[in-house]
């Protein structure tokens, strides 16, 4: 059978280059708060999935819950509003996906687990302190009780070779590109990965049916200083020799919430059950340094 797809959160960072990935006869996509070309409104806080979409005939193989409220201030600061939608709202959509048949693939995040040690394997206990992390652990167990075939991706900071507002990369782009300061953590560790490579890792578990819980990220732990010292690499020597950059840990930056230090987590399961090998750091940042400095100038939009 061919796969016809529904996806929640079209509009977003993963959710847009997941839907530009397929042919629009193979997708519906929603969006809730950024309008979208082909993609229709819907609200996972408020209305159902069965009541719109999922009706007699619908013809969906999978469901993408890459919906949500994401930003981590956000749902430490709102941590009621926030949970109405990144729990109540799609634990209701979670089972209407599973009554009308179809395969969920949720999207989590590494925020489950506290940040005391990594990389974390998927049979690790999480313990989540973020309520962001807390609220996506809740998720997870809720599908994981009421869907006999189900997929979860945790996924470790996502980064891509192009220019968009949610991508820490060219964010540091731009901020190098106007003499700003970046205070940079040397202490907390991520395994990033590029957005491209979450596509393909989704789009194998679409095509493969595989189910169950998968870590998504990258095969390289490196501290956001790290991270940072590999993109000035690959600058124009114009950006690197202005760049004001601070030092410091992560619990000098403020914050609403104590953040975890040790994001990383480990991939080899996933490596195994699909094969695919993600790009490392080095070859995102020389992408997209040509993306935007390809004349070597430094004239830089950060929003495209």
């Amino acid at each position: 059978m061919r796969p016809k797809i529904l996806i929640l959160g079209a509009s977003g960072f993963i959710g847009s280059r997941l839907m530009a990935s397929w042919r629009p006869d193979q997708y519906t996509a929603t969006y809730f708060s950024r309008p979208l070309d082909g993609a229709v409104r819907f609200d996972v806080a408020t209305q159902r999935l069965a009541d719109r979409f999922l009706l007699r005939g619908h013809g969906f193989t999978h469901a993408i819950l890459a919906q949500g409220v994401t930003r981590l201030e956000q749902c430490a600061l709102s941590s009621l509003d926030s949970a109405t939608t990144n729990c109540v709202g799609t634990k209701g959509a979670m089972q209407d996906i599973v009554d009308a048949g179809v395969h969920p693939i949720y999207l989590s995040s590494d925020a489950v687990f506290d940040g005391t040690s990594g990389p974390r394997i998927e049979s690790d206990e999480p313990n989540p302190i973020l309520s962001y992390g807390q609220q996506k652990l809740a998720a997870e167990t809720h599908l994981a009780k009421i869907a006999g075939s189900w997929t979860i991706l945790r996924l470790s900071k996502v980064v891509s070779n192009f220019v968009h507002g949610r991508n820490l990369l060219s964010v540091w782009c731009a901020q190098l590109a106007g003499s700003e300061r970046i205070m940079c953590a040397t202490d907390q560790k991520l395994t990033p990965i590029d957005i491209d490579d979450v596509v393909q890792a989704v789009n194998f578990f679409i095509m493969s049916s595989t189910s169950g819980l998968f870590h998504v990220s990258g095969s390289q732990i490196l501290t956001r200083y790290q991270l940072l010292q590999i993109l000035l690499k690959y600058l124009p020597h114009k950006i690197r020799h202005k760049a004001v950059i601070q030092t410091c840990l992560l619990n000098e930056i403020p914050f609403a919430e104590l953040l975890p230090l040790d994001c990383s987590l480990a991939n080899a399961k996933f490596r195994a059950v699909s094969g695919l090998h993600p790009k490392s750091m080095e070859e995102v940042c020389e992408t997209l340094r040509h993306e935007i400095y390809s004349d070597e100038s430094v004239a830089f939009s950060a929003q495209r």
